[in-house]
């Protein structure tokens, strides 16, 4: 039987985040007035200067939507890919991993530091929502090495990936 669930996580905004939102924002807004002021004071500059402002609250815009970011989690016959979305204009394919090659899996937490440990390669796509339980996949990937993932999957998502397990680790 073909396996296939996909899942969306909205990663939600930490505190540096909306900092840099904010920094962002103020510093596009006194480039483009700077950008202006000197237009309005050399008048031969009057349409580039203006043409600059503009410029600068657009490269703002542009960076302020780059923080609204998404992880979408593709599970297929046994073989879970990790996207990330940015500002849902932009996808990166983050990793392709063999859930048939996993050597640990679980829960994120204090204790679970031990078996994330020594990876060659962290890839971090969980929504860090306080409210939601995160999980941990550790793969031994051809190209990454030891690889951990981070991630959110719904119980769904999580039930199909433990059917994809080795048979030692399905319980």
């Amino acid at each position: 039987m073909d396996v296939f669930k996909e899942q969306n996580v909205i990663r939600q905004a930490s505190k540096n985040d909306s900092t840099r939102k904010v920094l962002i924002v103020f510093v596009a807004v006194m480039a483009a007035m700077a950008l202006f002021l000197l237009s309005l004071m050399i008048p031969q500059l009057l349409m580039f200067g203006i043409a600059l402002a503009g410029v600068s609250l657009y490269l703002g815009y542009y960076f302020v939507t780059a923080q609204y970011i998404e992880y979408e989690y593709i599970l297929t016959n046994g073989e879970l890919d990790v996207d990330k979305i940015i500002a849902q204009r932009s996808r990166k394919r983050l990793c392709t991993v063999q859930i048939s090659k996993a050597t640990a899996i679980g829960e994120v937490n204090d204790s679970s530091d031990a078996e994330t440990d020594g990876a060659d390669t962290y890839v971090v796509a969980s929504a860090n929502d306080p409210e939601e339980q995160d999980y941990f996949l550790r793969v031994k990937h051809k190209s990454l090495g030891d690889t951990v993932i981070i991630f959110t999957p719904n119980d769904e998502m999580l039930d199909l990936i433990k059917k994809s397990l080795p048979r030692t680790m399905r319980s």
